[in-house]
């Protein structure tokens, strides 16, 4: 059986000389890895002075549009619609990053943060990387394997990787904080229901939604 492309979408900035503009580009990956521009949209009447003033509205926007419009984030058309009637066009001449996070990177400098949860990392950066750091081990080891699965399947779904492994940390945090805080032992079929039910997400103690910056995970 053939299996579709996933989709992945890609924040980044352009400069025209006068200024740099949001960017957001959107790409089919095989099966195989192999990597097609379906189409790059930038907003024209949106000038900033710098660079990576550009990237972070390129990078709020896809945000919102997975916050508020979850259904539509695998349906590259929709998505491109939905920009376009907000002021988006279509970009003609360009170069694409190689990666999800090598615009933000380059433009950040040594004010880079990783893409995965900005303002939870502007929280407790130690702890918000200890956080990923578990996802990671996870999906390395292979344990429990319905991480990968998960991880898998929400791409399949059209998540980036980035905003896949954010949702399985934030179910991470809320298995921790049920064992530490709430004093509940950790129940491995329980984490693993959790997962199953991504991008469905449970509501958020008060501890969870600290650790994201928010009231709920700003995807």
């Amino acid at each position: 059986m053939r299996k579709e492309p996933r989709i992945e979408y890609l924040a980044g900035a352009a400069g025209d000389g006068y200024g740099f503009l949001p960017v957001i580009s959107c790409f089919g990956v095989t099966s195989q890895g192999k990597k097609r521009t379906r189409w790059v949209l930038h907003h024209p009447k949106e000038q900033f002075k710098r660079k990576d003033e550009a990237l972070a509205a390129a990078d709020a926007r896809i945000a919102v549009i997975f916050d508020e419009h979850p259904e539509i984030t695998g349906k590259p058309d929709l998505f491109a619609g939905h920009l376009r009637a907000r002021g988006f066009t279509d970009l003609k001449s360009f170069v694409t990053a190689a990666s999800y996070d090598q615009d933000r990177r380059s433009a950040l400098g040594p004010a880079y943060e990783p893409a995965i949860g900005d303002a939870a990392a502007r929280f407790d950066p130690q702890l918000h990387a200890k956080v990923m750091e578990i996802v990671e081990t996870q999906l390395r080891d292979g344990h429990p394997e319905e991480t990968r699965l998960t991880f898998e399947r929400l791409q399949a779904a059209g998540y980036n990787p980035e905003l896949a492994r954010r949702l399985i940390g934030y179910i991470v945090v809320h298995e921790l904080g049920q064992e530490l805080v709430a004093r509940k032992p950790f129940s491995e079929g329980h984490y693993v229901g959790r997962l199953r039910r991504l991008p469905g997400v449970p509501p958020p103690p008060d501890y969870v939604a600290s650790l994201f910056g928010g009231s709920k995970p700003k995807l």
